[in-house]
């Protein structure tokens, strides 16, 4: 417990011991006047309806509803209130798929990865104070920015991301989530979202889970798709030009927009699934309908104003100081014998 004026403490315990001392000697004055003055058969019967006991009793019941008043003064404190703020800004993850099927040439004409890069750098012009952080993952992920104002730090960041930045090749979206989460639970963050971009292929890890765990833990969860249903190859340089990967068959890989497991990783994660689209429209869609309103609204959380409890020791200064008034210091008179 702390008190706002501690020095008023120093106070509630001297006075009490100031008032007692100076009825102690008010009360011994007034008998040496009264010795000087009153003759002592007259001094007897003054006296003899005065309680000196109850006369103390109201001294006590004044010194400490004094004392209990000034400890009310100090204006004790305990605990912190709670306050509602606004919120001022998002936080949230973007998750960038840099799997090796990110080459294939299906988003309008351009690579999957050069088109997210493209919708990306629209989404991040429409950021105002809001805070972003990016995840790069393939067979593993890692944060390529951490959360932060600073957009144009995280451009940098996504324009140096490629296929190469990852030793492991796979794609382990769940991997994604976790480390998204992971990040939002050991960090003071404005609210907790991931969007995630990607063609859905998923050959590791299992996603839907991780995203239902996530979810239920308070973090939201969009997905992006990148690529088209009809599918594209995948390229893959080699000596002798440019060709494309194959399987153990020895057949060209095809790889296609997985858009139902990206649906159902979205409302694992209470969001929604949006097409990359023309030019990024996807990223924008998710931006207005997904990620603005979590930063509306208010949330409750302590204040640097700590609770007030004065009531308390008032309503026993009140209480005492009202005792002492009704307190009387006269004897109770006798009824005399009738016959």
């Amino acid at each position: 417990m702390k008190f706002a004026l501690p020095y008023l403490l120093i106070a509630a315990a001297v006075i009490p011991c100031v008032v007692l001392l100076l009825h102690r000697w008010s009360e011994r004055r007034a008998r040496v006047q009264l010795q000087r003055i009153v003759a002592p058969r007259l001094r007897e019967n003054l006296l003899r309806s005065v309680d000196f006991a109850k006369r103390w009793r109201k001294t006590l019941l004044f010194a400490f509803g004094l004392a209990a008043l000034l400890i009310a003064l100090a204006r004790p404190l305990l605990g912190f209130l709670p306050m509602e703020v606004e919120r001022s800004s998002v936080d949230f993850f973007i998750a960038l798929d840099l799997s090796r099927s990110m080459l294939a040439e299906d988003a309008d004409g351009k690579a999957r990865l050069v088109a997210a890069k493209g919708g990306l750098d629209r989404m991040l012009s429409r950021l105002g104070a809001d805070r972003v952080g990016v995840i790069a993952f393939a067979g593993e992920a890692f944060i390529a920015a951490p959360v932060t104002q600073d957009h144009e730090a995280v451009r940098r960041n996504l324009a140096a991301l490629d296929p190469t930045a990852i030793a492991r090749p796979g794609s382990d979206l769940a991997a994604a989530i976790k480390l998204a989460q992971k990040t939002f639970e050991n960090g003071s963050y404005e609210s907790k979202a991931l969007v995630l971009i990607t063609d859905g292929e998923e050959l590791q890890g299992d996603a839907v889970i991780a995203a239902r765990e996530a979810g239920m833990k308070g973090m939201s969860i969009f997905t992006v798709g990148v690529g088209s249903a009809i599918g594209a190859r995948i390229p893959a340089k080699k000596e002798g030009g440019l060709k494309f990967q194959k399987n153990e068959f020895g057949r060209e890989v095809l790889s296609r927009l997985n858009e139902r497991a990206l649906q159902q990783i979205a409302a694992s994660g209470r969001g929604f699934y949006e097409a990359l689209g023309e030019d990024g429209d996807g990223l924008l869609a998710v931006w207005n309908r997904g990620l603005q309103p979590l930063g509306k609204g208010t949330k409750t959380k302590p204040s640097k104003d700590m609770r007030e409890y004065f009531q308390w020791p008032l309503a026993v200064a009140l209480s005492l100081l009202l005792g002492e008034m009704l307190v009387s210091d006269r004897r109770k008179r006798l009824q005399p014998n009738r016959p």
